[in-house]
């Protein structure tokens, strides 16, 4: 069965117009506007102790402090306190050019709770810490003029998103971008679009959804443009009103997917009376997701998610991203062969989800939903029964509408998730059904599935955390899963091979452990990859979780990084708190040992041997092999070999995804004790893996000492234990031994 939206088309006209190469727009045009989207990200005013009345203009900043936007408030000093308000200001100028127009202030992330003014007079207030929001300042501001705004914010306890207790202090302030924008009168409310390939997946519909902003005729121009700024499809709707649906065949379009990221660009231009007032361009992806039986296909292809768990995280300014460490997570991701990201416990930037698309990452968006009912410190335990709470009905599905109105033009966004690790209740029934009301084209996930009730159906993927890594029989709240299966409906473990962290004098005496950790993540991968109806898994956790404070900001085991025994961790080490070094990447995005155990474990180009006995001099040699990949074809990789002083590309190798075959080495003077290299790349530069294959056994010569050769020097602290080709140093104090 599609997961396909069911929506009444509006009976539309529109005219066909001839196609051909423009040059493409790649930001909003709004018409008689110079820029139309301004940001005001840079240095605010910020106090914790405002003055009555602070929202007025007359309020004086000139002993507040300056503090960076964005960015957490704690990790520039601010030592701020859970349900006590503080204030940021900030003077900017409206542009002659946007009179007469409507003038938006977008917020991109505000924690947790925010009341906003403008020159004086309060405009709204907004619930959430991790999605996109606008406030209408129109009839607050004047063209030409200069504009005062303030942002009152509170770290609220009894936040559903629990952020501050995750991160382990308070994580409050303005974490993501904030923009003026100007808008003509008559706009788009909402501009969506879905692509419906035919039942071969070859040729497309491309769905236009949008409602205006006014109830006035109007004409529509769309053009749809693929990678090389070719009109591939232009269609005029006369005479738009309100809200309706338009349909754009597409014949035989580039198919987006994970290993083949192809982008097009859907240029809609609004006009009235024949003029020209905005023009939108949007990246799609012609993709189509499909859950058949304990599958999801990707344009009728089964796929398996080879993953990690994602959190926004700076090394400077906490739990917040810029694009440039947003583009680095994603290539980060591609190099260690994967392709799918879970973003937890929150929705992600858009520059992030815009990366995904364009390098190829599928992404499960989770709303900003955590350990309700569940995990919370006893701090946070004022919304711990949120789930069925009336009063808290309105927080969730706000800040849910949010993250899908905001994200739903991604292709690389391919499941929704209703939240993480909470007990059920209500509001999560009422998410379910609101996603599936307004976007049936992708599945939802819910954890803990276990915990609802028998007669709600409010998930279609089963998600299932921290499975045996040999797959052994696994039961989680009522619900089991045996060998990474499960019969119904496809398994996603979308937390699952915990990086060894919290035990650090294991890790400072005995670093093999990173590794057997790549091997329990490559065993676990191999036997996902076999299992009728196991989707994947997501490594816990992508980057660390350790926010490096100002060592000289208070409050420390009073209101911030307090100690729970009953959470792990037990404790910290002031003024470094968090969950603790569970990335492959530091927050740095410095590789570590296990990121080269992921790249290993998820490769999707495995030879499944790893020594060759049988062979003759002269002759070819070949190698079983198992394409892992979701939608390629070896033939699309180009496959060099090394031997000795010889080098060379095999030709093209015709291996279907999914499926298992051989590859030839050509004949030449084969020896025992050497070695083939063989790399694989992908898109002709990328290495996907690299292989030496063993001829023949492998001769280890061992140190051989005689009697009388070996001396021991006892040191104070240190033990030197030498022989003819080694040495031993033994530490007495540390217990540590180096060779």
């Amino acid at each position: 069965m599609k997961i396909r939206s069911i929506i009444a088309t509006v009976s539309i006209a529109f005219v066909l117009v001839a196609c051909g190469k423009k040059e493409i727009i790649d930001e909003t045009k709004v018409s008689g506007v110079v820029n139309s989207e301004i940001s005001l990200n840079g240095t605010w005013k910020f106090s914790m102790n405002p003055p009555d009345l602070f929202w007025e203009n007359e309020t004086g900043t000139e002993d507040w402090a300056d503090i960076l936007v964005p960015g957490e408030c704690a990790m520039q000093g601010f030592a701020i306190k859970h349900n006590q308000p503080y204030v940021y200001k900030n003077d900017f100028y409206i542009p002659e050019d946007f009179v007469n127009k409507q003038i938006l202030l977008n917020f991109y992330g505000v924690y947790s709770y925010a009341r906003v003014w403008i020159n004086g007079q309060f405009v709204r207030e907004h619930y959430g810490g991790f999605t996109k929001w606008e406030c209408d300042i129109t009839d607050f501001v004047k063209a030409g003029e200069k504009a005062h705004l303030t942002v009152e914010i509170v770290d609220r306890l009894d936040d559903i998103s629990y952020g501050s207790g995750y991160a382990k202090h308070q994580i409050g302030g303005i974490l993501r971008d904030v923009e003026l924008v100007a808008l003509p009168g008559l706009n788009f409310k909402q501009l969506y679009f879905e692509t419906d390939l035919d039942e071969d997946y070859q040729n497309a519909t491309l769905k236009v959804f949008y409602e205006l902003s006014q109830a006035t005729d109007s004409e529509l121009e769309i053009e749809v443009y693929d990678a090389g700024n070719e009109v591939i499809a232009r269609i005029v709707k006369e005479d738009a009103y309100v809200q309706g649906e338009l349909l754009i065949q597409i014949d035989d379009p580039l198919k987006w997917d994970a290993e083949h990221p192809n982008l097009y660009t859907v240029v809609t231009t609004l006009k009235q009376n024949d003029k020209e007032l905005l023009v939108v361009p949007e990246r799609i992806g012609f993709r189509e997701v499909v859950l058949e039986g304990n599958k999801l296909l990707v344009n009728g292809h089964p796929v398996k998610l080879r993953g990690a768990c994602r959190h926004d995280i700076h090394p400077l300014l906490g739990r917040m991203t810029t694009p440039e460490y947003d583009k680095m997570d994603v290539l980060l991701a591609k190099e260690a062969n994967m392709n799918f990201i879970r973003t937890s416990h929150y929705p992600p930037s858009e520059a992030f989800l815009d990366f995904c698309d364009e390098y190829g990452i599928y992404v499960e968006d989770e709303t900003a939903v955590c350990f309700v009912g569940s995990h919370r410190t006893f701090d946070y335990q004022a919304s711990g029964a949120s789930q069925n709470a009336p009063e808290y009905k309105g927080r969730y599905l706000s800040q849910l509408e949010e993250m899908v109105k905001n994200h739903r033009n991604h292709p690389g966004v391919i499941i929704w998730s209703i939240g993480n690790e909470n007990v059920f209740g209500n509001t999560f029934t009422e998410s379910f059904k609101w996603i599936k009301e307004n976007d049936s084209t992708r599945p939802v996930i819910y954890s803990y599935p276990g915990l609802v009730t028998d007669s709600m159906k409010i998930y279609e993927i089963l998600s299932m955390h921290y499975p045996n890594w040999r797959g052994y029989y696994r039961d989680q709240h009522g619900i089991s899963v045996k060998d990474f299966t499960y019969e119904t409906m496809p398994v996603l473990f979308d937390e699952w091979a915990h990086v060894a962290c919290y035990n650090t004098p294991t890790l400072l005496y005995d670093p093999n452990v990173r590794s057997f950790w790549g091997q329990s993540l490559d065993s676990m991968w191999a036997k996902v990859f076999e299992a009728e109806g196991g989707l994947g898994g997501a490594i816990w956790c992508m980057i660390d979780e350790t926010f490096m404070l100002p060592d000289t900001l208070s409050g420390f085991n009073e209101w911030w990084g307090k100690l729970d025994p009953q959470v792990i961790p037990a404790t910290f080490m002031k003024p470094c708190v968090g969950y603790g070094e569970w990335g492959i990447v530091d927050t740095w995005r410095r590789k570590k040992p296990e990121f080269q155990g992921t790249k290993k474990a998820y490769s999707p180009t495995r030879i499944l041997v790893k020594q060759v006995d049988d062979f003759t001099e002269g002759q070819n040699i070949a190698l079983p092999v198992h394409n892992r990949f979701d939608h390629t074809n070896y033939n699309e990789l180009r496959i060099a070999w090394r031997y000795a002083d010889k080098s060379g590309v095999l030709d093209q190798v015709n291996l279907e995804p999914h499926q298992k075959g051989n590859i030839v080495v050509p004949g030449m003077d084969w020896k025992a004790g050497e070695r083939i290299n063989l790399c694989f790349f992908q898109h002709d530069t990328m290495l996907v893996d690299e292989y030496n294959i063993q001829l023949g056994a492998k001769k280890v010569e061992l140190p051989f000492c005689r009697k009388g050769e070996i001396s021991i020097d006892d040191q104070e602290d240190l033990v030197l234990v030498q022989g003819k080709a080694f040495s031993l140093l033994l530490n007495k104090k540390r217990d540590s031994l180096k060779m």
